[in-house]
């Protein structure tokens, strides 16, 4: 596979079972169009096809791949060694008009990581979902090139007739659906799913996603593999949510609705080597250096397999720490001698974005120092988001970042679990970037609701939404689309009690504190029914 273009070569059965699953080809479609045609098996599985389309034209970047397809379909095709971002598809040398079908396998390979790799290959950037800031500019608006191929057929194409059937991973899929949803009901799909690893040896969810335009339909049935001949399941719109499993979502329409809730990011750093110290003995960075800086710009840290369950120890707390923040009690009986202490720290030089950093220089020449040491390896965050930032600079700080209690949820590791957080060593706990988080005024409330997030239809609403092959089934657009206030209505309140008093006992609360829990849940039934804030 050339890693560049994100090549996966379609095995030629493959194209074949699938050509096949369109049906009689050429009596739908005159003409095939088969973008990044490699070494042009869909077109020869649609041209050997006992009812051929009247025409054919791949388009393909290799010229190597352009000699190999003109070799295997001969002169009952045209193959076009083009850029498919670049070409006109409406100068396309068709010698006749009719339906089109666009059927191929573009690449599967992010941005993002062509840009590691410093690839020309690389489309025009556009922030097509309209995101804001930092959203704009990191992980929320990275894309496949295959979702960007979609794009350009889609635009291409509006007009119609045309059907576009293109083998891609869930993902893709997934924000093609969503961006015809917001475009408007104009066009009816179905998603087969392929077994990526048997055809490709990839470890990756994919599959035929067929979105035929000027057919409206809502729903979108799945089918689980190319012979399969009734679906398995739907997926759909709850709402403004796109549902994996249409049916499950449905039941759950309750808690669909926008969140009171301002959710937040965990911190962004790209210098895990540098900037995350390890406490067994003597603080040390990942290069193995034994780091000491001032000790005001450490903080426990915790990730997503830390919140997941595995990446924390439980040690004592030395005498007079472990205090939950003002609503814990001051004697030793609401205080817990063992909590749970991530192994992890995190400097962090700033306590705002865009704060200067310079000062550091005089208030902690220790950590100035230690910076200075790796200003190479930090310089060197390939992000834009550093760029034109004070030096040093992190990400997703701010008051939230440092509430004494939080809840938290991790991003990229199942099973889903809403952890309550609260401080070590009279210290907050921060999270990483792949963690999201809710800051809370007290204990209590970081208890309720992580105990809310743990309520069972919030969980199998998250597990309907999310694809189950997803590489972050939890989002902050995802969060942000739970009613925590409809699911406290309906909620079974003395099984919300006990997981409330566990969270409270897991932030380190000895005593019961049952009877403080009671009054939290009433006072977060009144306050999470105002109208939820504008999403930055």
């Amino acid at each position: 596979m050339s890693r560049d273009l994100g090549d996966f070569q379609t095995p030629p059965e493959l194209a074949a079972l699938l050509a096949r699953r369109l049906g009689p080809i050429g009596d739908r479609w005159p003409r095939v169009l088969e973008p990044t045609c490699g070494r042009g098996n869909f077109l020869r599985a649609a041209l050997d096809a006992p009812s051929p389309p009247r025409e054919a034209i791949g388009v393909e970047l290799q010229r190597a791949y352009c000699d190999e397809a003109r070799a295997a379909v001969g002169d009952r095709a045209t193959i076009l060694n083009a850029d498919v971002f670049a070409v006109d598809f409406a100068a396309l040398p068709w010698r006749g008009g009719g339906p089109i079908l666009a059927i191929g396998n573009p690449p599967w390979v992010t941005n993002a990581a062509l840009g590691k790799l410093g690839s020309g290959n690389r489309p025009e950037r556009r922030n097509v979902d309209g995101r804001a800031g930092l959203d704009a500019m990191t992980g929320a608006s990275n894309f496949d090139l295959a979702e960007a191929v979609w794009l350009r057929l889609l635009d291409a194409h509006s007009g119609g007739p045309a059907t576009i059937a293109l083998l891609c991973k869930t993902s893709v899929a997934l924000a093609v659906l969503d961006r015809l949803h917001r475009r408007g009901p104009s066009a009816s799909s179905e998603w087969v799913e392929v077994d990526a690893r048997r055809w490709f040896g990839a470890t990756v969810a994919a599959g035929f996603l067929v979105v035929t335009l000027g057919e409206p339909s809502s729903r979108v049935s799945v089918y689980p593999h190319p012979e399969a001949l009734a679906s398995s399941r739907s997926m759909g719109w709850v709402g403004d949510r796109f549902a994996a499993d249409f049916e499950a979502a449905s039941s759950l329409t309750f808690a669909v609705g926008p969140s009171s809730l301002d959710w937040r990011q965990g911190i962004k750093h790209d210098a895990a080597a540098v900037m995350e110290l390890t406490a067994d003995g003597p603080l040390r960075n990942g290069l193995g250096e034994i780091v000491d800086v001032e000790p005001e710009y450490l903080y426990p840290l915790m990730k997503g397999a830390d919140l997941a369950g595995g990446g924390s120890e439980t040690s004592p707390l030395p005498p007079g720490e472990g205090t939950l923040g003002a609503s814990s009690p001051s004697s030793d009986a609401g205080r817990n001698e063992r909590i749970r202490r991530p192994r992890r720290f995190l400097i962090v030089p700033h306590k705002s974005l865009g704060e200067d950093t310079r000062g550091l220089e005089s208030e902690a020449p220790r950590l100035w120092a230690y910076l200075n040491a790796h200003a190479g390896r930090l310089a060197a965050r390939r992000s834009s988001i550093y760029r034109g930032r004070p030096p040093f600079s992190l990400f997703g700080v701010g008051p939230y970042a440092f509430a004494t209690s939080k809840v938290a949820v991790a991003g990229i590791h199942r099973p889903t679990r809403f952890r309550a957080i609260g401080p070590v060593d009279g210290r907050p706990v921060v999270l990483d970037d792949t963690c999201y988080l809710l800051p809370c005024r007290s204990a209590e409330e970081a208890a309720v609701l992580a105990a809310l997030g743990n309520d069972p239809a919030v969980l199998a609403l998250l597990r309907a939404l999310a694809p189950a092959d997803s590489k972050r089934p939890v989002t902050k657009s995802l969060l942000r689309s739970i009613d925590l206030a409809a699911v406290l209505a309906r909620a079974d309140r003395p099984a919300l009690i006990a997981r409330a008093v566990v969270a409270m006992r897991d932030m380190g609360w000895a005593g019961d504190p049952t009877a403080a829990i009671g009054p939290e849940i009433e006072r977060l039934a009144r306050s999470l029914s105002v109208s939820p804030p504008e999403a930055p």
